[in-house]
C-alpha cells in the first residue's frame, strides 16, 4: 500500500484529466439549461436529457406532457437562447416505462364436453345464417384440435 503522502487525491486527479473536465462542463451546461427551463415553466415536469448537434432533448413523464411542451417549443427555445445560443431545436420525448403493465396470463380453459360439441354440430346443421354456421364450425374445429 502506498503512503498517503505520495498518493494523489481523486479530486486532484479528476481536475487534471481533460476528459473529466469536458464532461463536467457539459453537465454544468445541462444543469443550467434545466434550471432556466424550470424557472420559465415551474409547474411543467420536464428533464433536460442531452444537447447534441444544436438540439436540446427534453424528457417528460407522459405523451400528454410532451404534446403540451411541443406547443410551447418556440417559447422554450427563446428561453434557452438566453443561456445557450447554439441551440436551434428542442426535441421533446415522453419517458418510456422500463416495465410495462403486468398482464395476467390466460388461464387454461376447460375443454367443451364431447356431448356439447355434438349438440353444437347439430345446431350448425339447423341454422340458416352462413356467418353463424361458419362460427360454429370454427368453434367445433378448434375444440377438437385442442384435445
Amino acid at each position: 500500500m502506498k503512503p498517503a503522502t505520495t498518493a494523489r487525491s481523486v479530486t486532484s486527479w479528476l481536475d487534471t484529466e481533460s476528459g473529466f473536465r469536458a464532461l463536467a462542463a457539459r453537465v454544468d451546461r445541462l444543469v443550467a439549461l434545466q434550471a432556466r427551463l424550470a424557472a420559465a415553466c415551474p409547474r411543467i415536469p420536464m428533464t433536460v436529457v442531452s444537447l447534441d448537434e444544436h438540439t436540446l432533448t427534453v424528457m417528460t413523464p407522459s405523451a400528454a406532457w410532451a404534446g403540451r411542451l411541443r406547443q410551447m417549443a418556440p417559447t422554450l427555445l427563446a428561453v434557452v437562447h438566453q443561456d445557450c445560443g447554439q441551440v436551434s431545436r428542442i426535441r421533446i420525448v415522453p419517458q418510456r416505462r422500463a416495465v410495462g403493465p403486468t398482464r395476467v396470463g390466460a388461464q387454461a380453459r376447460t375443454p367443451v364436453p364431447q356431448r356439447a360439441l355434438g349438440e353444437l354440430a347439430q345446431l350448425m346443421s339447423e341454422v340458416e345464417g352462413p356467418a353463424l354456421k361458419q362460427a360454429l364450425a370454427n368453434l367445433i374445429r378448434r375444440q377438437r384440435a385442442s384435445r
